[in-house]
């Protein structure tokens, strides 16, 4: 079951997309005052690319309380719910009974953190030798079926946003986006 917490203790949220969320405000009902995510306090639950808020509002300026009902799609709009905030917490609250949960940011635990295993970083698409085989484009490059670069080849494995990837030792960043893959080499005993 969800627990309620501080809407600014859910953000940021990623979408699929890339898009993201860092905060969110809502202006006060009675004196129109901008009342921040630190202010809320309520369910937040990202579900099929919409980010679902069940929450109430306290206004730092006048102290109104004020009932928050909204969803937010993966292109930042966000859409007024019209049910009353009991049923849709309600809803919310079933909707996301099996879902895993955060831990509380009290018990949260800094990590050491351990270095990524990182690839080859290659910003200028000139440094490579591409193959004549195009699968298509991304962004305005061109995707060549494989490069070569210091005598190693690589095959494409996937492109991704600009710094949305993560990669790993046997791969190649090309141009910030195209993701190749080190060729396996067949070895026989």
């Amino acid at each position: 079951m969800a627990r309620q917490n501080t809407i600014s203790s859910y953000l940021p949220v990623t979408f699929s997309n890339g898009n993201r969320v860092r905060r969110f405000g809502k202006h006060c009902p009675h004196c129109h005052a901008m009342v921040g995510c630190e202010h809320m306090s309520g369910l937040a639950s990202l579900q099929q690319d919409k980010l679902f808020l069940a929450a109430k509002g306290t206004c730092p300026a006048c102290h109104h309380r004020f009932p928050i009902a909204c969803v937010i799609t993966d292109d930042k709009r966000v859409h007024r719910v019209m049910l009353p905030l009991w049923a849709y917490r309600l809803w919310l609250q079933l909707a996301t009974r099996n879902s895993p949960q955060l831990p509380a940011r009290e018990n949260w635990e800094v990590a050491e953190e351990v270095p990524l295993p990182v690839g080859i970083v290659v910003p200028d698409v000139n440094a490579v030798t591409h193959s004549s085989e195009v699968l298509g484009r991304f962004h305005d490059q061109t995707i060549s079926a494989w490069v070569e670069y210091e005598g190693r080849r690589f095959l494409f494995e996937r492109a991704a946003p600009p710094g949305q990837f993560a990669l790993s030792e046997h791969e190649l960043l090309l141009a910030g986006a195209l993701i190749y893959r080190q060729q396996e080499i067949a070895t026989t005993a």
